[in-house]
This record gives structure tokens, C-alpha cells and sequence, in this order.
């Protein structure tokens, strides 16, 4: 299946390196694009036409947390309109962080796995999932 791009938003190097690394080894072969901080996502988002497959998303971000960046994708008609699945893949997590990313209506929260296999079965399942998904504006045919 051809899927659009995964942006993965927040971490360090490490991070961006082991989840790409780690799609990969799934049989991901959608491009992983990275960001630092949620403005440059925003600005890629509001350029791009192609419709990103996910948002992989840290909780924790420089210049605005992984919630705000959410309300503000909420906020702006075009982009909650794209139906960009989002996803929080998190280091640290507290119950009220998972409460509250739910109210702004995110599509799953994950505590990052410890272990690169682990993180493999995450990312395996997240895709499985949204692969067999059907998002608005997508052709779909009945058998």
C-alpha cells in the first residue's frame, strides 16, 4: 500500500533514528520526515499537498508542548480537515497528560517502548491500524 509521509515530530537524534530505523525494518516504505518543534511541522503542514500517512508526535516539545501543537491543528479548518491521524509516542506520561490529549482528540497515546523491538511492535501495530483505515476523502470500493 502507497501511504503518504510519517511525520514524527519532537525527540533527539536518537530517537528520530530508532523510529525510522525501526518503520523500516517493519517494511514501512513511507518517508519519515522529522521535526524539532511544532511550528515547523504547522508550516510544513499548511505548504504540503500530499497528505501525510501519521503524526508521531512527542508530548514534550520545544516552544509549545505536544497538546498545544494539537488545538492548534484543532484551530485551523483546513488542517483538522486533511484528518491527519495523530499519534503521541511518548518517554514520559502522566495520567492527566493521556486525559487530556484525548479530550483534544488524538487518535492514540503510546509510552515509548523501552526496547528497539518493543518500539518495532508499536510502530507495527500503529500502522497496521491506520493502513486498513478508511479517512475522509478516501476512495473506498465495497466487496
Amino acid at each position: 500500500m502507497q501511504n503518504g509521509p510519517i511525520l514524527y515530530v519532537g525527540g533527539d537524534d536518537d530517537d528520530r533514528y530508532l523510529v525510522a530505523d525501526a518503520l523500516k525494518d517493519n517494511g514501512c516504505t513511507s518517508q519519515v520526515i522529522n521535526f524539532e518543534n511544532g511550528q515547523a511541522l504547522i508550516d510544513y503542514l499548511r505548504a504540503a499537498t500530499e497528505r501525510p500517512f501519521i503524526i508521531l508526535c512527542d508530548l514534550h516539545l520545544p516552544q509549545m508542548s505536544g497538546l498545544e501543537l494539537k488545538e492548534i491543528i484543532n484551530s485551523d479548518e483546513t488542517l483538522k480537515r486533511r484528518s491527519i491521524p495523530f499519534i503521541f509516542l511518548s518517554d514520559a506520561v502522566h495520567p492527566r497528560d493521556v486525559e487530556d490529549a484525548y479530550m483534544s482528540l488524538v487518535q492514540g497515546f503510546y509510552l515509548k517502548a523501552k526496547t528497539y523491538e518493543g518500539l518495532k511492535d508499536q510502530l507495527a501495530a500503529i500502522c497496521d491500524y491506520w493502513e486498513k483505515a478508511t479517512l475522509p476523502g478516501e476512495r473506498t470500493s465495497y466487496s
